[in-house]
């Protein structure tokens, strides 16, 4: 059994700003030698996130709208209420909150994804792509492939 880890640091265009990052974790499958496994992408941020999907630009109009009325940034969060909070507080936070990001990252679900591996190739469908999706401002973010298997 093989275990084989690659983080990448990068810098988002902010808000909704969706990222293909599959060639990126096809290198990393390919340096890891594995043949036959799983391909784990993890983002390790509360307000990012890593999806398989198509890269489209008519889906991802279409996403982003659907986000933005499921959770609009101009809406009442008691995330952000500072007479309120007292925990997990991050000073960048208070002058622009959030609150609309944190939503948005429990309604996509976890904050990666699993993919098979078969004869060393990620076994994505015919239009299926890895995205790295920013769901806060603009930051520095990390995300991280650990590719598993024989």
């Amino acid at each position: 059994m093989k275990v084989f880890q690659r983080e990448t640091h990068l810098r988002t265009a902010g808000w909704l700003a969706v990222r293909d990052i599959t060639d990126e974790v096809t290198e990393a499958v390919r340096e890891s030698a594995v043949q036959d496994g799983i391909a784990c992408i993890y983002s390790p941020h509360t307000t990012c996130c890593v999806r398989v999907n198509e890269f489209e630009q008519g889906f991802l109009e279409d996403f982003s709208e659907l986000l933005r009325r499921l959770c609009p940034p101009d809406s009442y969060y008691a995330h952000d209420d500072w007479d309120r909070r007292t925990e997990n507080i991050c000073p960048e936070d208070m002058d622009k909150g959030n609150g609309h990001s944190h939503c948005m990252a429990m309604l996509l679900g976890g904050a990666g994804e699993s993919v098979p591996l078969r004869n060393g190739e990620l076994q994505l469908g015919q239009w299926q792509r890895v995205l790295f999706i920013e769901l806060d401002r603009e930051r520095d973010r990390r995300w991280i492939v650990q590719v598993v298997g024989h």
